[in-house]
C-alpha cells in the first residue's frame, strides 16, 4: 500500500521520476524530496505515498477539507470525509488547494496508515484519482519552475490492520502532543479567565452595521462611499443583554462585529474612530461596562488579513504579491475591492491595534477575522517576502500576542496550522459530503482537537436553535460550543453562508429581540447539559446505523445521538 514516489511533470506534460529518500522506522516511514532538487524545468511535482488500491477494496481514504480555486478538473472537498472505494463505479480525478489539515489516511485490506506532511506542508493541492479501476491520493505542487524552499517531507505512520478514522485522528493528536503543540483547555483556562468563562458561555456575535455586500462601488473614497446600514446600535445591544438576563441566561459572551468606522468590513485596516452612528466611543464604553455589570463578557472583531483603498492607512505596498509579482485582490466586500495584506504587514498592524482594543475595556475572546479559515498566504513583495511556512509562524505570533494583550484569541475557522493557538473557532466546515472526494462526513478535526480548543463545527450549526433539531443534534454529535450570530444573513445577493434570512435572529423590533434572546437561552441550556464534555477528549465516533451515532469521550462518558427520534443522551 505504501509507495515512495515523486513524479515530475514537465510543461509539455511529459513525466519522469525524481529521487526520493526513505527512512524506515519501527512505526513510521519518512519519505522526502530534497530542496536541492533542480526544478527549473518542472511544472509540477506529484508526491505519492498511497496508490494502486483496487476499486473493490472495502476501505477508504480519510481526507481533510480542501476547497478553493484549482485548475482543470479539480472540484474540491468541502468537509472532513471518507472517500469510500466501493462507492464509485466510474473513474474520476478531483482535488483542490486550501487544505485545512496536513494529514490524510488510507484504510484498505493491506493495512492502515496515516500521512502527516511536515515539509512544504502548506503548498500543495490534495488530489484523489480513480483510474483504470484503482485509487491513488497524492499531493500536487504547482511549481512552474520555481525552486523548493524546503524539503518535501511526509511521515507515514503505520497503524494496526483494520484501524480507521478514529485511530488515524488519535495518531495525529498524539503526534501533536509529542511535539508539545497542544495544551488541554482545562490547563489553559486556569491562566485565561476569558477562556474559563467561554467553557460555560455561548458566544453571540452581533453585526451592528455594514455597507452593501458585495460592494456596489469597488473603488471607494470618502466622497463616493455608500451609506452604512445601522442594524443594532450599542444601546440596542445593551437592551438585548438586558433581555438575556431577564430570561435567565447567566453566562454569555458578546462579540461586536462592525463596531468600527463604517461597520463590518467598512474601511479595514482603519478601525477608529468607533462608528458614531452606533453610539461612538462613549456609547461603546457604556456597553462594555454594562456587560460586565450583568456578568457577561464582551469582545470585538478585527481584521488583519485584508485592506481597502478607502482606508487612511492603505498602501499598495502592503498588498501581498503572487509569484508573478502581481498584487493579490480578493472578493469585493463592503469596503470595495479587497486586497490581501502581506502576513508580515498584517502582524505589525495587529500588534498596533490590540492595545487600542484593550483600552476600550473588552474582556472576552478577541476575534480576528479570516485568518484561521484560509491557507497561510505567501508574499513575494521584495520588501517583505514570506513563504507559507513563514506565514504560519507570523500567524502563530499574532495569536499569542492577541492572548497576551487581550486575554484570548478566536477566529473564523479551525485550520490546522493555527489550531494549537486557538481558543475558539466559529466553524470548522462549510458543508457536508462533496462527491467524488467525500462520500461520508466524519469529525476528523473534532477527534483531534476536542478538549484542546472550542469550536462550532459547521456554518449550518451557527444559530442552531433557530434551525431545528438537525442543527442542534449535529452540534451535539460533534461536541460544539453553541454559537449565535445576530444579523448573520447580511449579503445583498442572498448568498448567506450561515443560514437563510428567514431564520436569522435579529432585534429590529422588541418582539424579534425577545425571540432572539429566547433562542440563545435554549443554546445556553444546551451548553449546560454538555457541561464537562468541553474539557474531555473525543476518543471515538461510531455510526451505529443510518440514524444513530455514538460518541465516546475520555473518562468513559458517551453520547448517543438519535436522528430518527430527534433526541440525544449523555451517559456519564
Amino acid at each position: 500500500m505504501i509507495r515512495s514516489k515523486f513524479t515530475a511533470v514537465a510543461p509539455d506534460g511529459s513525466r519522469f521520476s525524481l529521487p526520493a529518500a526513505m527512512d524506515v522506522q519501527a512505526d513510521c516511514t519518512v519519505i522526502s524530496l530534497s530542496r536541492s532538487t533542480d526544478t527549473s524545468g518542472i511544472a509540477a511535482i506529484e508526491a505519492e505515498v498511497f496508490g494502486g488500491i483496487p476499486g473493490d477494496d472495502p476501505g477508504y481514504f480519510l481526507l481533510p477539507r480542501c476547497s478553493g480555486k484549482s485548475a482543470g478538473e479539480y472540484s474540491g472537498n468541502c468537509d472532513h470525509s471518507l472517500c469510500i472505494f466501493s462507492a464509485h463505479e466510474e473513474d474520476f480525478s478531483a482535488g483542490a488547494d486550501n487544505v485545512d489539515m496536513r494529514i490524510y489516511g488510507a484504510k484498505c485490506e493491506k493495512g492502515s496508515a496515516l500521512a502527516i506532511v511536515t515539509g512544504m506542508a502548506w503548498d500543495y493541492e490534495l488530489c484523489v484519482e480513480r483510474k483504470d479501476g484503482k485509487y491513488r491520493v497524492y499531493q500536487l505542487y504547482r511549481l512552474n519552475g520555481r525552486p523548493l524552499y524546503e524539503d518535501i517531507v511526509i511521515e507515514v505512520h503505520h497503524l494496526r490492520p483494520g484501524d480507521g478514522y478514529n485511530e488515524m485522528a488519535l495518531c495525529y493528536r498524539n503526534w501533536l502532543l509529542d511535539k508539545g503543540m497542544l495544551t488541554p483547555l482545562s490547563e489553559r483556562a486556569e491562566k485565561q479567565p476569558s477562556l474559563a468563562y467561554a467553557l460555560k458561555a455561548p458566544v453571540i456575535r452581533v453585526r451592528c452595521g455594514w455597507k452593501p455586500a458585495p460592494a456596489e462601488i469597488l473603488h471607494q473614497t470618502r466622497e463616493n462611499e455608500p451609506p452604512m446600514r445601522v442594524a443594532c446600535t450599542f444601546e440596542r445591544v445593551g437592551e438585548f443583554m438586558d433581555e438575556l438576563k431577564r430570561q435567565g441566561v447567566e453566562e454569555a459572551e458578546i462579540c461586536l462585529v462592525g463596531w468600527n468606522i463604517r461597520g463590518h468590513d467598512g474601511r479595514w485596516p482603519e478601525a477608529f474612530p468607533v462608528e458614531p452612528a452606533l453610539g461612538g466611543e462613549e456609547g461603546l464604553r457604556k456597553l462594555v461596562e454594562k456587560a460586565k455589570k450583568l456578568g457577561y463578557r464582551i469582545a470585538c472583531h478585527t481584521n488583519h488579513t485584508d485592506h481597502y483603498e478607502i482606508a487612511e492607512n492603505y498602501s499598495p505596498d502592503n498588498t501581498r504579491r503572487n509569484w508573478d509579482g502581481v498584487p493579490v485582490s480578493n472578493a469585493a466586500w463592503s469596503g470595495g475591492q479587497m486586497f490581501d495584506l502581506c502576513p508580515e504587514v498584517g502582524l505589525k498592524q495587529a500588534k498596533e491595534m490590540f492595545p487600542k482594543i484593550k483600552d476600550l475595556g473588552f474582556d472576552g475572546l478577541h476575534y480576528v477575522d479570516v485568518i484561521s479559515v484560509v491557507m497561510p498566504r505567501e508574499c513575494t513583495h521584495p520588501d517583505h517576502p514570506v513563504t507559507r511556512t513563514g506565514s504560519v509562524q507570523l500567524a502563530a505570533e499574532m495569536a499569542e500576542n492577541c492572548k497576551e494583550v487581550l486575554g484570548g484569541f478566536s477566529s473564523e475557522g479551525i485550520y490546522d496550522y493555527l489550531a494549537p493557538h486557538l481558543d475558539y473557532g466559529l466553524y470548522g466546515s462549510f458543508g457536508r459530503n462533496a462527491p467524488p472526494m467525500g462520500d461520508r462526513s466524519v469529525p476528523l478535526a473534532e477527534l483531534v482537537y476536542h478538549g484542546y480548543l472550542l469550536y462550532n463545527p459547521y456554518t449550518f450549526t451557527v444559530n442552531p436553535t433557530c434551525k431545528g433539531k438537525d442543527a442542534v443534534l449535529k452540534l451535539v454529535e460533534y461536541g460544539g460550543r453553541p454559537s449565535f450570530y445576530l444579523y448573520s444573513a447580511f449579503m445583498s445577493n442572498g448568498k448567506n453562508w450561515m443560514g437563510k434570512l428567514s431564520l436569522d435572529p435579529i432585534c429590529d423590533t422588541d418582539e424579534q429581540l425577545r425571540d432572539a434572546a429566547a433562542k440563545v437561552k435554549e443554546g445556553w441550556e444546551l451548553y449546560r447539559q454538555m457541561g464537562d464534555l468541553m474539557t474531555r477528549t473525543m476518543e471515538r465516533h461510531e455510526q451505529l446505523s443510518d440514524t444513530l451515532v455514538r460518541i465516546t469521550y475520555s473518562g468513559g462518558v458517551t453520547v448517543l445521538v438519535d436522528y430518527e427520534k430527534e433526541t440525544f443522551e449523555i451517559i456519564r
